[in-house]
């Protein structure tokens, strides 16, 4: 039986196309990733499922399967034209949109059930393209990344980290990491230099705070954040164009000292200082 490392190698042998590095197009080859990634989803013949970057379709054979749907969105026309002429262009389950995951609009292609969400993130575009599915948080039940370790251990983090970041408060915003699996970079084809990391983030049913409050968090977080030496009471200030002092009588009823910086908030008291500023009329 011809291995999924043969396979891309005889694509290379009979076409002309040749792996992108700046999409992030490295190959998932190891079936028992693909397996891996098959029991995180959790398949059934009722599920319909998005999966960001098929790629060759090695994944997404099996995801046709079982799956009822599966809309593909791939952006490199070499590759949709290949998965057009496979067996996966006939398949009446296969759904594929020749577009950019950060410019599609999810309107235009998914029902206004939840569905299940797969992708392999590219490094340069995995912290947007994660921002982008958690303002689509209501189309889906959950997802499942993969995603350069470093991301992950990001997502992940927890405060006085240095991973610890925006990323990682709005990520535990939305929802939680159930799962983690490690990935060699033997598991692709070409051979990244880095490690990867799959992940199942649940989403929860309503993020942490009201979605009309969502914008005042996310500047709360990017300001904390963006310049890292910055006191809490020196950044929020500059940020809100407020008087210091009433800026650091907010954090002073919440309990947080305005010298102290950023990354040593936890997610609560994010949650918490985000509904003072709100009460308070600063934010």
């Amino acid at each position: 039986m011809t291995t999924l490392y043969e396979e891309v190698r005889a694509t290379l042998r009979e076409s002309e196309f040749r792996p992108r590095k700046r999409l992030g197009q490295n190959f998932l080859v190891h079936e028992n990733i693909i397996e891996s990634i098959l029991r995180l989803l959790d398949l059934s013949p009722e599920d319909e499922i998005v999966e960001i970057g098929p790629g060759l379709g090695f994944l997404t054979r099996r995801l046709v399967d079982t799956a009822k749907r599966v809309w593909a969105v791939e952006i490199d026309s070499a590759l949709v034209d290949r998965l057009k002429r496979s067996s996966l262009g006939s398949h009446p389950a296969f759904q594929l949109m020749h577009n950019d995951i950060l410019k599609v609009a999810p309107e235009d292609f998914l029902p206004p059930h939840k569905v299940k969400l797969v992708g392999n993130l590219p490094y340069s575009i995995s912290t947007p393209v994660l921002f982008r599915l958690f303002d689509w948080r209501e189309h889906f039940s959950f997802l499942v990344l993969m995603m350069q370790k470093e991301v992950a251990d990001r997502i992940g983090s927890g405060p006085g980290t240095k991973a610890y970041g925006t990323l990682s408060v709005w990520c535990q915003v939305h929802g939680r990491i159930s799962e983690r699996v490690s990935v060699s970079p033997e598991a692709f084809f070409p051979k990244p230099k880095v490690r990867s990391t799959i992940l199942k983030i649940n989403l929860y049913q309503e993020p942490l705070i009201p979605l009309k409050d969502l914008p005042l968090l996310r500047g709360l977080v990017r300001a904390a954040f963006g310049h890292r030496r910055k006191t809490l009471g020196n950044a929020l200030t500059s940020w809100l164009q407020r008087d210091r002092n009433e800026i650091e009588s907010v954090l002073r009823l919440e309990g947080i000292d305005p010298v102290r910086r950023g990354e040593t908030l936890s997610v609560a008291e994010f949650l918490a200082l985000s509904r003072a500023l709100k009460e308070s009329h600063c934010g």
